[in-house]
């Protein structure tokens, strides 16, 4: 009977006791025929066995290796799965990993595209400040803001009434800021009580207004000594006029300035930006006080890069805390959703990304303001808000 199976041991334990028993003793069965259909039942089982060791499915195999003692299990039968069972989901929770571990270049956004004024190779002519004045008070006549000579007025009488004109223009300006230490202290009071939380527009209305009293009292001297001085400063030093006293034709041409200034730095200043990002690539922040030039990071966001080291820097933080309370607030408010297309260019300046051009939509510029907050959102290990914003601008200046 071995021969005939073949040496299988798996036939011994088919085989009935009793008929090996039958088989062994001698004992003659009812026919050969019978015996020769037992034989031949028993070799069919034994093939079956045998076929079904190579290609038997997970639920033979289970009920073959169930009766084998734990060493005797095959190494190989986490190989075969002809029915692997559905993929569990992971949780969000446990695939989402911590702010601190993630990879800054792995999860940034990409960087937006910015679309730059173009440039001539012409240089453009620089007016004086007689003429860049007279073009204020004539931009400021045409949209309102001072009332226009009278025609028949000679040449005297046209300078006596622009000078009285700006003069009653600045004494409103004065007294507009202090209606606006009355509105700023109502939201204060408001506030104080437990009434409705600080808007945006709120925030920075009482942000310039604290801006406006610190240069009140030198912009009083300028006006009552000597008025005519009032447009260079405005040329020359115009971080020293309140808001409220600034014309529109000023407000322009101080913007522009600031803006051209801001990309000027970012010209000079390429490789020092693209060192700082390499640097700090790794961690993702840049610590303030690793920072031994911050008069080019300064620049770029328009805050004065003169005086002492630690002057510098604590503008430099200063400036970042207000763009970081900023931040929040415009996330709150749908990134800046309400915003007009002045407000998002000075929005963007603040920021130090000064990179659009008259061409650019609101929706551009909105998209690239929603870049920079969800960039510095990003929180690596050991990071804060003044040190992510310092890792974003280095972005920024490194950029071409």
């Amino acid at each position: 009977m071995l021969r005939f199976t073949g040496k299988n041991v798996a036939a011994n334990s088919v085989i009935q006791p009793r008929q090996l028993h039958l088989a062994l003793s001698g004992q003659r069965l009812a026919s050969g025929r019978l015996q020769l259909s037992h034989y031949t039942r028993v070799g069919r089982k034994v093939s079956a066995r045998s076929a079904s060791t190579s290609t038997s499915s997970s639920n033979d195999k289970s009920s073959h290796t169930s009766n084998l003692p734990p060493s005797a299990l095959s190494p190989r039968k986490h190989r075969v799965e002809l029915k692997p069972g559905p993929l569990k989901r992971p949780s969000p929770s446990s695939t989402t990993p911590k702010p601190h571990s993630i990879s800054p270049k792995q999860t940034q956004p990409s960087f937006p595209a910015f679309r730059p004024s173009p440039t001539s190779n012409t240089p453009d002519s620089v007016p004086s400040a007689i003429e860049l004045a007279k073009q204020d008070i004539a931009d400021a006549t045409a949209q309102g803001v001072l009332r226009p000579a009278p025609h028949d007025a000679g040449t005297i009488k046209r300078f006596t009434h622009q000078a009285f004109e700006l003069l009653k223009f600045y004494f409103r300006g004065l007294k507009a800021i202090n209606t606006h230490r009355k509105q700023a202290a109502a939201i204060r009071s408001r506030i104080a009580t437990g009434g409705a939380a600080l808007s945006r527009a709120e925030s920075r209305f009482i942000r310039t207004f604290q801006q406006d009293a610190l240069k009140l009292i030198p912009f009083v001297v300028v006006v009552v000594v000597m008025e005519e001085l009032i447009p260079f400063i405005a040329l020359y030093v115009p971080r020293m006029l309140p808001s409220t006293c600034v014309l529109p034709g000023q407000r322009d041409r101080i913007n522009a300035k600031a803006r051209n200034n801001q990309q000027l730095v970012l010209a000079e200043n390429w490789q020092l930006f693209d060192h700082l990002r390499k640097e700090s690539e790794s961690s993702g922040f840049i610590p303030t006080l690793s920072l031994k030039n911050p008069g080019a990071l300064s620049g770029v966001i328009g805050v004065p890069a003169w005086g002492p080291l630690q002057l510098v820097r604590w503008r430099l933080k200063r400036h970042l805390q207000n763009v970081a309370s900023d931040d929040k607030m415009l996330k709150q408010e749908a990134y800046g959703r309400d915003l007009t297309l002045p407000e998002l260019k000075e929005a963007l300046q603040e920021r130090g990304m000064p990179m659009f051009s008259e061409k650019n939509s609101a929706d551009e510029l909105r998209a690239q303001l929603k870049w920079w907050i969800d960039m510095t959102e990003i929180m690596p290990e050991g990071a804060d808000a003044i040190s992510r914003r310092l890792f974003v601008l280095g972005i920024i200046g490194s950029h071409k």
